[in-house]
């Protein structure tokens, strides 16, 4: 992967839960397995109590971006907007820390949303009160780097979202895209398009900071077949970013998934870009069964 295309911009259980803030209920009822035309409204209210339940009693306040793209490449660059609300009515507070993409500390220069320095080397502190909303914006003044940011605070109220900013050597916008923010998970997948040109890419990073990741990538095609796979690691608090032709480079054009799993939960996101690397969108992963 080139420096100018970036990525790409480059819950089992255990240690995490799941949590309704995070994850759209449907998206919790598929990973379950239920549906209401396909079981009683008993079960259906159990699984809704069980992810309530699970919500009270798990403190999960992290979360995570996937990718964070910041500076410039030969013929323009990229910028990452970091967004940040609460939820409830009393103050909340807690930090975002960056990290590239080797592990090591994301220094960079970042502005709040009246123009003013923010943060100290790789962390951005933060304090919300009721209801309130903060944005946080990359500055463009170091070579083109990648990596991801975790969101700790003190309240399971405080919820994100991110923007990838794409801009030519001018200073002009060129595209732009949403991300949501992420919980790990153990089991996901992205959605395949390589077709007329399209090219398919996912960022993932090991929020573990001791555990290296073995993971499995498989390509799934129409037909719900295997067709391809392989194993990545990655190692504790790193990330890479990659597209799918990459990772399989005898990959046919296509439309399909690429499913992706391991032990220990990740955060990833998916990117499609079109034939010349300027229009792109992002894909938010699936949550798959384990």
């Amino acid at each position: 992967m080139t420096a100018e295309k970036p990525a790409l911009i480059e819950r089992r259980y255990s240690k995490y839960c799941y949590d309704p803030i995070f994850v759209p209920l449907a998206s919790v009822l598929l990973i379950e397995g239920y549906f209401i035309g396909g079981c009683g409204m008993k079960r259906l209210l159990l699984c809704v109590a069980f992810i309530l339940a699970a919500s009270v009693v798990c403190s999960a306040q992290n979360f995570y971006f996937p990718q964070v793209a910041v500076g410039a490449y030969a013929g323009g660059s990229w910028r990452t907007t970091i967004f940040l609300s609460n939820g409830r009515s009393d103050t909340a507070s807690g930090t975002i820390a960056l990290t590239k993409s080797d592990g090591t500390p994301f220094n960079s220069t970042w502005l709040d949303e009246s123009g003013n320095p923010t943060g100290n080397g790789n962390t951005i502190t933060f304090q919300l009160g009721p209801s309130e909303s903060r944005r946080f914006t990359s500055v463009t003044d170091i070579p083109l780097t990648t990596g991801f940011a975790t969101v700790a605070s003190n309240s399971l109220a405080v919820l994100g979202s991110e923007v990838f900013s794409n801009f030519d050597s001018a200073g002009n916008l060129i595209a732009e895209a949403g991300v949501s923010m992420s919980i790990p998970i153990g089991k996901q997948a992205i959605f395949i398009d390589t077709t007329n040109g399209f090219k398919t890419g996912v960022a993932i990073a090991n929020p573990n900071t001791t555990a290296a990741l073995h993971i499995h990538f498989e390509v799934m095609n129409t037909a719900g077949q295997m067709i391809m796979s392989t194993v990545r690691d990655v190692p504790p608090s790193q990330h890479f970013a990659t597209f799918v032709h990459e990772l399989f480079p005898d990959i046919p054009e296509m439309v399909g998934r690429l499913q992706f799993y391991c032990t220990n939960p990740i955060v990833s996101v998916g990117m499609r870009f079109d034939l010349s690397f300027v229009n792109f969108t992002t894909m938010p992963p699936l949550a798959l069964l384990p």
